[in-house]
């Protein structure tokens, strides 16, 4: 529990500093508020708005790095450990994403904005899943050349 505060600290943080840092960017470039007009509505000043963006977006990525922790864990498997960290990232992912950007004003939009969460989900997992494998088999060789050993087994 303690790992996993840190990371959601973390992230929380870094997530704010980065969207700051682009935002301040974004305005001296363009001379606007890069927020949607319907999401800035709802503010009675642009300050609130953007203090209510940093603070959602802190913690999405605060979850997104406390949730790594389920990695951690002993118990599940990784098919498991991965659905759990996806549930729990579309849990509070789903209703940011709706609030700040709009993702479900239009049904195509919403379609569009999970299937690409999704698909890049599985692409980053298998991915992570080939390089665990290669390490695995780099393990085993390195075990099997220093003690003539099976190796751990996959």
């Amino acid at each position: 529990m303690k790992k996993a505060l840190i990371k959601f600290i973390n992230s929380f943080c870094y997530s704010i500093a980065i969207v700051l840092i682009v935002q301040l960017i974004v305005m001296s470039i363009t001379g606007k508020e890069p927020m949607l007009p319907e999401y800035l509505a709802r503010f009675d000043s642009t300050l609130k708005a953007f203090a209510v963006e940093l603070l959602l977006i802190g913690i999405l990525s605060g979850t997104a790095g406390a949730g790594t922790a389920i990695f951690e864990l002993k118990k599940p498997g990784l098919v498991v450990q991965s659905i759990l960290y996806l549930l729990i990232l579309l849990a509070v992912w789903i209703p940011i994403g709706g609030f700040l950007w709009e993702i479900f004003k239009y049904p195509q939009s919403a379609i569009t904005t999970m299937a690409s969460m999704l698909l890049t989900y599985a692409c980053c997992w298998i991915i992570q899943y080939k390089i665990c494998e290669r390490n695995i088999k780099e393990i085993n060789n390195h075990l099997m050349e220093g003690s003539g050993e099976s190796g751990v087994q996959h």
